[in-house]
């Protein structure tokens, strides 16, 4: 396992890669940000130290590190690992990591933080696509623990190197056999959102029922329970069963719904516009991160309460 202090690189500066300077900064790694545009890469900076911060206050973390601003891609790329965060557009992605190939030293482990890209297809413009790998953070990326590790022409070295690094700054790396756009989580969670949609475009039930039936149901059970340990317990020819007249009425769209387009055509984007399935102008969306983010830290403190419980009875 990946222990000794390394030079990591965050290339970008938007919604994930502080997060992920984060979760590197307070295991003890050098970690630097670019970003193209210098002042993005400032405030990026700033912002990973605040969520490293957070981790100390909150108690899961014992120190916040330091998040370097690197002003060239060549001094960011002087790196043990690179980690890609940019915009999810192919031909970027693509552009930057051969401008990364030409400036990085030969042995760098290259990543990029895909959410739904083919790995494949990013590192298509690499003379050696063995070095890539996909290390697919969540957000909050500096909270939530899961990374999922892919890349069908990486080397086995390599994958292992990228999971074993997860994991010694105390994530939980899944990795994907073969790769599947959207890899495991978004793709689950999604075919949740599209039926969520259409239960409410069908006049089913409302978007706030909708949400509170998730939230009081299933969604209690699976930070302890999967869903295929679900369908165990439950029995699988009881599950067959339910498959055989539910999966039909399923909601099965191949395109963005009715109700979504239009939502997305009338403006009604969400928290950025103030309205979408829910009315965010007499809803706080700080308060609701705030809310998430504390429920993540009091599922976080339990999951290390109960690793240190397991090493005890083992020690």
């Amino acid at each position: 396992m990946t222990r000794a202090p390394l030079r990591i690189a965050i290339l970008g500066a938007g919604t994930m890669a502080p997060g992920i300077a984060a979760a590197f900064s307070v295991a003890g790694h050098r970690v630097s940000l670019w970003a193209r545009a210098p002042e993005r890469a400032r405030r990026g900076a700033e912002r990973a130290q605040e969520m490293a911060s957070y981790l100390v206050e909150q108690g899961l973390a014992d120190q916040t590190g330091r998040v370097e601003v690197a002003e060239r891609l060549e001094q960011a790329a002087a790196a043990d690992v690179v980690i890609e965060a940019i915009t999810e557009d192919l031909r970027a992605k693509r552009d930057l990591f051969a401008d990364l190939e030409r400036v990085a030293p030969a042995e760098a482990l290259f990543a990029t933080n895909t959410s739904g890209l083919r790995v494949s297809d990013i590192g298509a413009s690499l003379s050696r696509p063995d070095r890539l790998v996909a290390m697919h953070f969540w957000n909050p990326a500096h909270l939530m623990p899961l990374v999922e590790v892919a890349g069908e022409r990486a080397t086995p070295d390599r994958l292992q190197q990228a999971s074993e690094l997860a994991l010694a700054i105390g994530k939980v790396p899944v990795r994907l056999e073969r790769e599947v756009l959207g890899f495991l989580g978004v793709r689950l969670q999604q075919a949740v959102v599209r039926e969520a949609i259409a239960l409410v475009e069908h006049g089913v039930a409302s978007a706030e029922d909708v949400d509170l039936a998730v939230r009081a149901s299933f969604g209690v059970r699976f930070p302890v329970i999967g869903p295929l340990e679900s369908a165990d317990l439950s029995g699988l020819d009881v599950i067959a069963a339910i498959h055989s007249y539910l999966l039909r009425d399923l909601d099965r769209a191949a395109e963005p719904q009715r109700l979504l387009r239009e939502h997305v055509a009338a403006g009604a984007l969400g928290v950025k516009s103030g309205r979408g399935f829910f009315d965010w102008s007499i809803r706080d969306p700080q308060l609701t991160i705030r809310r998430r983010d504390e429920e993540l830290v009091r599922r976080l403190k339990l999951r290390a309460s109960e690793q240190r419980a397991s090493a005890d009875v083992r020690g």
